[in-house]
């Protein structure tokens, strides 16, 4: 009887106080927790209470309707601990633990009428700090606002708001703009002049191979073996220029292309490759007008 009287005295006590206020919070109720943990019930209560701009009560939520003689989980029991404790809102949860060791907190906001909302959320954070910081933030929405900031600064584990509402929406890009003839002309040159340049290169390595098996015991095996090493030599060169102007025509292909679709390339900074035959084969004249 005693103990009884003496949390009616504990009711009243909080009554009184939140008299001022017409949203109480009632202490978070929670299971067993890690003992780093320990304060985590306390601080998140805390937090929530700063975020409604509401008094706390001294003890939880079962407790008050169990002075009553009533079920916290019946709405009829809400209402009558609302009233007693002279509250327009009052606010209440419980936080446990999934079988994986996740933190869950469970937030029920009950205004007399009656409206009772409810939502559960997994918690991330590691601290106490964390969790508070974390609950007020991801909570907000329960009680129409969008965004909460907390004095106490964030703790590096817990991941920081992605979207702040008062900022401008972010811009999308502008469409991107059409790759010209031209600059695939010069990416099929490029690709060209690259292919034909490997020709050769493989074609000179196929000479160099005949010149190391071929004879040379007679002045006639030397003359067709220096005429043999020349045409070798002149593949070989003409290999290693066209696959340099290939690369280069690639490059500036791809460079254009990139560039005009961010924005219409200009006509003026167009690039050709003139084929130009030769005694032994044929070349490209590379050519480029600046805008």
């Amino acid at each position: 009887m005693r103990a009884r009287l003496a949390a009616m005295l504990v009711v009243a006590m909080t009554a009184s106080a939140s008299a001022g206020r017409s949203i109480t919070v009632f202490p978070l109720s929670a299971g067993k927790l890690p003992t780093a943990l320990a304060k985590a019930p306390q601080k998140m209560t805390d937090a929530l209470a700063k975020l409604v701009d509401a008094e706390v009560a001294n003890v939880p939520i079962e407790d008050a309707a169990g002075l009553i003689d009533c079920d916290p989980e019946a709405t009829a029991c809400l209402d009558a601990v609302s009233k007693s404790v002279k509250a327009k809102r009052i606010v209440f949860g419980s936080i446990s633990t999934d079988e994986d060791g996740g933190l869950k907190v469970t937030i029920t906001r009950f205004d007399p009428g009656p409206d009772r909302q409810q939502r559960t959320f997994t918690m991330v954070s590691t601290t106490a700090d964390g969790l508070a910081e974390e609950l007020a933030r991801v909570a907000a929405p329960l009680f129409g606002k969008p965004k909460v900031d907390v004095d106490e600064p964030i703790p590096v584990d817990d991941p920081k708001d992605p979207i702040d509402p008062v900022e401008d929406p972010p811009k999308r890009d502008a469409p991107a703009g059409t790759i010209s003839g031209v600059t695939w002309g010069v990416i099929g040159g490029g690709g060209a002049a690259t292919a034909l340049g490997v020709l050769f290169l493989v074609q000179a390595s196929g000479i160099a191979d005949d010149v190391r098996t071929a004879k040379h015991d007679t002045p006639d095996d030397f003359a067709r073996l220096t005429a043999l090493e020349d045409k070798g030599r002149s593949r070989q060169y003409l290999g290693i220029g066209f696959t340099a102007v290939g690369a280069v025509a690639l490059a500036y292909g791809i460079y254009r292309a990139v560039t005009e679709r961010k924005a219409p390339g200009s006509e003026a900074s167009a690039m050709k490759l003139t084929p130009v035959p030769l005694e032994d084969g044929a070349a490209l004249v590379f050519t480029m007008g600046l805008p």
